[in-house]
């Protein structure tokens, strides 16, 4: 037990420094250099040199000082780590928006206009309209009508009401399934930390302009990478209920003879989920 605490120790403490310690670090140092260099001297390497060597000879016969300096520049490191997590937070909110109608409802109605047009275009337009979402937008993001369409799509399939569904699905699971679904779902949190960093370079932006450009490098990484994410969550919570709805069905009592949960079946599991509610 002493080896695996230590060793679980050890592999937080990594990640603590990966995660949010050294990213801090690193927005701490800018942060410093914009408060050094400013617009006007936004790109004078010589005097951020100056400033940097005038630091070096103040703590260099300062050990002490300096070792304390570090400790206090993780800690802040760590703390805006945390910040950035809380902004990711948000961010994910937002790209998972339903509401409120007064704000979002716009930006609904277009998704939903492009939608319709390429769905009455024929087959030709099958594509143009599932790159809008796979099923009519309710959500004015991409990613959050890409999630929400699993839902959409499997109770049109097996009658089954995902919500409840899938809690009792995820204890069948195989664990390579889960692990997969949990690592997408992890990419999903990761994309959204990534823009909360660029939200946090863009008010550093306020201070020396060249943060402001990374602030929206890291924003538009951070939503291709959450919609390449939410697009792998949502085919394998999909690809979970196709492959093993089944089983959930049999381990109920019904006998789905067809090797498929027929949707008057599925409205007749998802009646007992939901236990009335």
């Amino acid at each position: 037990m002493n080896t695996l605490l230590s060793a679980l120790g050890k592999s937080l403490a990594e990640r603590w420094v990966q995660l949010l310690a050294l990213p801090g670090a690193l927005f701490t140092a800018l942060a410093a250099t914009a408060s050094v260099l400013g617009h006007r001297h936004a790109l004078d390497w010589r005097r951020l040199s100056r400033a940097a060597e005038d630091l070096v000879a103040r703590y260099d016969q300062r050990p002490v000082s300096a070792l304390l300096l570090t400790v206090v520049l993780l800690l802040v490191g760590a703390a805006v780590g945390l910040l950035a997590r809380g902004l990711g937070s948000a961010v994910e909110d937002v790209w998972l928006t339903s509401g409120p109608r007064w704000l979002v409802g716009g930006l609904v109605r277009r998704r939903q206009e492009r939608w319709n047009s390429a769905n009455t275009g024929g087959a030709s337009q099958v594509a143009t309209r599932n790159a809008v979402a796979l099923a009519e937008p309710a959500r004015p993001t991409w990613i959050g009508d890409r999630l929400r369409a699993v839902g959409v799509r499997v109770q049109g399939q097996y009658g089954l009401d995902f919500t409840f569904t899938w809690p009792r699905l995820w204890v069948l699971l195989p664990e390579l399934c889960r692990g997969d679904l949990i690592a997408a779902r992890g990419a999903l949190a990761s994309a959204a930390t990534l823009s909360g960093w660029g939200l946090l370079y863009l008010c550093l932006g306020a201070l020396w302009w060249p943060a402001a450009l990374a602030g929206v490098a890291l924003l538009l990484l951070g939503r291709r990478r959450g919609r390449d994410a939410a697009g792998d969550l949502a085919d394998l919570a999909e690809s979970a209920v196709d492959l093993y709805a089944v089983d959930l069905a049999r381990a109920l009592g019904e006998d789905p003879r067809s090797g498929q949960v027929p949707p008057a079946m599925g409205r007749r599991l998802s009646e007992r989920f939901r236990k009335g509610m």
